[in-house]
């Protein structure tokens, strides 16, 4: 295949970006250091049993445009409002809570 554009990286503006230059019909690849794309939309494990995207306090931030767009509800973006702020676990097992 022969592309038009080369992104490097594949974050969750890079994955953006990518879209609409297809939308436009111009052939792209992406290419990831990591094994999963996203960026810092990832979900992680960021302690043991906890899982939460790293970046996922900026979901407000998401232009609605570009969610329906990318028809991401249908792909399956559920956003999830939290009834806490902050949730900080250390390694003796306490935590800090805000919120």
């Amino acid at each position: 295949m022969t592309e038009d554009i080369l992104i490097v990286g594949a974050g969750h503006n890079a994955l953006v970006c990518a879209f609409y230059l297809a939308q436009r019909g111009l052939k792209v690849r992406m290419i990831e250091s990591r094994s999963a794309v996203g960026g810092a939309a990832v979900t992680e494990e960021f302690h043991p049993g906890f899982r939460n995207s790293t970046a996922s306090y900026t979901v407000s931030l998401l232009n609605p445009k570009i969610i329906r767009d990318m028809g991401l509800y249908r792909h399956g973006l559920k956003v999830v409002l939290r009834k806490i702020d902050n949730f900080l676990p250390t390694e003796s097992g306490d935590y800090l809570l805000s919120g």
